[in-house]
């Protein structure tokens, strides 16, 4: 009879392998600085009657700020430890949904997109996002990583954060 501790691997190594599947299709976890997230939601004055949707929603950092900003807040994440943090990190504030968001479709009602994925799955990205119905989308967010092909509108800054590229949604889904 195995031991418990092998079966705690086990189990490990199962919730290990959709988080490593993770890193490959958009990008490991690594944390967003909520400071520049803060001041990306006041400059465009996301907030109140604003839906705000996190691809690839880590440990809900992002959903937080959006929720506390006043808007509607959902995230997908494909890693099964992130998504139980950042479930419970938004503790009901926000919908959290635990899957490949490429095989998902996005709320019509989406205000903005955000993202913080690696420069390789840009253009997957950029796909994806052709594919949506979004008519009420303003604004497309990439947190340290451009788009190599599109020019944002906007590039906002913080001290010792990465830089948030914004984009219009129409150059995103035309290019």
């Amino acid at each position: 009879m195995p031991s418990v501790w092998y079966w705690l691997l086990v189990v490990g190594v199962i919730l290990l392998i959709p988080t490593a599947y993770a890193g490959k299709i958009g990008a490991p976890w690594v944390p967003t600085r909520k400071r520049a997230i803060m001041k990306a939601l006041q400059e465009l004055e996301i907030g109140k009657g604003s839906t705000v949707v996190d691809l690839g929603a880590g440990d809900g950092k992002v959903l937080v700020a959006a929720v506390s900003n006043g808007a509607t807040a959902i995230g997908f994440e494909l890693s099964p430890i992130m998504w139980v943090i950042a479930t419970l990190r938004t503790l009901g504030r926000a919908q959290v949904i635990w899957g490949n968001f490429y095989k998902k479709p996005l709320p019509a009602n989406t205000t903005a997109v955000f993202v913080f994925l690696l420069p390789e799955t840009m253009p997957r990205l950029k796909k994806y996002l052709k594919e949506q119905s979004m008519p009420t989308l303003k604004y497309v967010m990439s947190y340290a990583f451009p788009f190599k092909d599109i020019v944002p509108v906007k590039v906002i800054k913080e001290p010792k954060c990465a830089a948030i590229y914004v984009y219009d949604p129409r150059a995103v889904q035309s290019s």
